[in-house]
C-alpha cells in the first residue's frame, strides 16, 4: 500500500465518522486531505533517463567488475532507489539517493559473475519517489545485454585438479596407482615408438630440434599406510555402521597389499590415534586383523556435509586455554595426531565419510606436504538404512546434492572415490 492509498482510506474513513456522529470537523479534515492529495499530485512529475556502463568488455567468474549507472531526472525532485539484482550476481555500492529536479549523478558500483557461461544483464530498475513519499514509479535504464563470463584462472586450476585427481581415481580402479609414476623428473631422453604423447617435454624439444620425453621417478619404496577414521559419526548406524564396512574395507585393502608393499594402520578417532607400524608379510597382516576389532554404535548418522571453514588453530588453541575446553569438544582432532606418527613420505590411503570436512580438508592439506594420499569414502546417503516417507527422500536428495559438491572440494585437492556398502574389495582386488 502507497502513502497515497493510505491517505485515501484515512480521509474515507473521516468523513464516514463525521456522517456517523453528525459532526462537520471530521468530514472537512478528510477533505482537507483529498485537496492535499490532488494539489501534490498536480505538481509532481517523476521522469528520469540514464544508462549503464560497463568497463570491462570480457568478464571474469568470481572477480569483480566496476560498473556505472548514469541517471539523469528530468521531472521533479526525486529519491532514487535502484534496483541492480541478478541471481548470477552479486552487487554492492547501491544505495539510494536523493535527485533534485534537472541534475543528472553517476553511479559507480561493483558486480561480480558467480559463474562462467552467458547471461543477459539489464536493463537497471530504478524506483523513483517524490520527496513526500506520496508518488512512487519505476523506471528502466539501459538494455538487456548479453555478457560473457570466462572462468577465472583459479577455478581452471581448481578444474584441471579435480579432472587429474579424477583419472587418478580411475588409474586406482584399474589397478595402476601402487608403484605408479610419480610426479617428479627422474630423467629426458629420445622420444621412442610407443611413449606416451602426455610425456613429451615440448620445451625441451624446440631448443634440442627433436622430440624428447620426461621420465619419472618411482614410488615403489614408499611405505602404504591406511589411515582409518573411527570417530563417533563412523560408528553410527541402525543397521550397519560405516566403521565395519570401512573395518573389512581395510583388511582386505591390507591383504591385498603387504605381499608386495610394507603396509600399516593407523586408526583415530575424535581425540586420538593409534599405530601398527609398517611391515609385511602374514605376521603384519593378523597384527592389523586384531586392531581392526572396532565396534559400531546404535544411533542415526548425520546426513549434513557443510565443507564450510571454521576458526583456525590459533583461535582453538586460545579457547582451549581460555575457556579450559577438551579436545574432543572441538572436532576430529585425533586425524592430526594420527598424521604426527607418520616419521617418512608414505602413501595414504585414508578411509573416511568425510563427516567432519573443515578438519579432514585441513589434515590432508597438511599430509600431501610430505605424503601421496588417495581418500576412500563410504557415502552415509547410500548407507542409510532406516525408513523411507516422503520427507526422508528430500532429505536424502538434498543431502547428496551436498555430497557431491564435497566430493568435488575434496578431489580438487586429493584423489576421492565414493564408496556404497556393495563396493568392497572384490572390485579393488583385481586393482591392487
Amino acid at each position: 500500500m502507497t502513502r497515497e492509498d493510505f491517505l485515501f482510506i484515512l480521509a474515507f474513513l473521516l468523513m464516514v465518522e463525521g456522517y456517523l456522529a453528525e459532526t462537520v470537523f471530521p468530514a472537512v479534515l478528510g477533505m482537507l486531505i483529498i485537496l492535499y492529495i490532488y494539489g501534490v499530485r498536480s505538481v509532481v512529475e517523476l521522469s528520469i533517463e540514464g544508462e549503464v556502463i560497463l568497463r570491462e568488455a570480457k568478464l571474469e567468474e568470481g572477480k569483480w567488475q566496476i560498473a556505472e549507472l548514469r541517471v539523469r531526472n528530468l521531472g521533479g525532485d526525486a529519491v532514487m532507489k535502484p534496483l541492480v539484482k541478478h541471481e548470477d550476481f552479486e552487487v554492492e555500492g547501491i544505495e539510494p539517493f536523493f535527485l533534485p529536479s534537472g541534475e543528472e549523478r553517476l553511479i559507480e558500483y561493483r558486480f561480480r559473475p558467480l559463474r562462467k557461461g552467458k547471461f543477459a544483464i539489464g536493463p537497471v530498475e530504478i524506483i523513483a519517489e517524490d520527496p513526500r513519499g506520496l508518488y512512487v514509479e519505476r523506471f528502466f535504464i539501459g538494455s538487456e545485454v548479453e555478457v560473457n563470463v570466462y572462468p577465472s584462472v583459479e577455478s581452471i586450476k581448481d578444474a584441471a585438479r579435480v579432472e587429474h585427481n579424477l583419472r587418478l581415481a580411475e588409474v586406482y580402479r584399474k589397478g595402476q596407482l601402487f608403484g605408479a609414476e610419480g610426479l617428479d623428473i627422474k630423467d629426458l631422453r629420445e622420444y621412442q615408438h610407443g611413449d606416451d604423447f602426455k610425456r613429451i617435454d615440448w620445451k625441451a624439444s624446440v631448443r634440442l630440434g627433436e622430440l624428447i620425453v620426461r621420465e619419472f621417478i618411482k614410488e615403489e619404496n614408499a611405505d602404504v599406510y591406511i589411515f582409518l577414521d573411527n570417530t563417533r559419526e563412523m560408528r553410527k548406524g541402525l543397521k550397519m555402521a560405516k566403521i565395519d564396512y570401512a573395518a573389512v574395507l581395510a583388511l582386505q585393502v591390507a591383504s591385498n597389499l603387504v605381499k608386495r608393499y610394507r603396509v600399516g594402520l593407523v586408526v583415530y578417532d575424535d581425540v586420538s590415534a593409534d599405530i601398527v607400524s609398517a611391515g609385511k608379510g602374514p605376521a603384519q597382516l593378523e597384527a592389523i586383523r586384531r586392531r581392526l576389532g572396532l565396534k559400531g554404535e546404535k544411533g542415526a548418522m548425520s546426513l549434513r556435509f557443510e565443507a564450510g571453514f571454521s576458526i583456525g588453530e590459533k583461535a582453538q588453541e586460545f579457547l582451549r586455554k581460555v575457556l579450559l575446553l577438551r579436545k574432543g569438544r572441538q572436532g576430529a582432532l585425533g586425524i592430526f595426531e594420527a598424521l604426527s606418527l607418520l616419521k617418512n613420505p608414505s602413501f595414504m590411503i585414508l578411509i573416511t565419510d568425510l563427516s567432519n570436512p573443515t578438519q579432514t580438508y585441513r589434515a590432508v592439506a597438511r599430509a600431501l606436504r610430505s605424503h601421496r594420499v588417495l581418500i576412500l569414502s563410504p557415502n552415509p546417503v547410500l548407507f542409510y538404512s532406516g525408513d523411507l516417507d516422503e520427507t526422508t527422500l528430500r532429505r536424502l536428495y538434498r543431502a547428496y546434492g551436498e555430497r557431491e559438491e564435497l566430493l568435488r572440494k575434496f578431489n580438487a585437492l586429493a584423489p576421492t572415490i565414493d564408496l556404497g556398502p556393495s563396493d568392497y574389495i572384490r572390485e579393488l582386488a583385481r586393482v591392487v
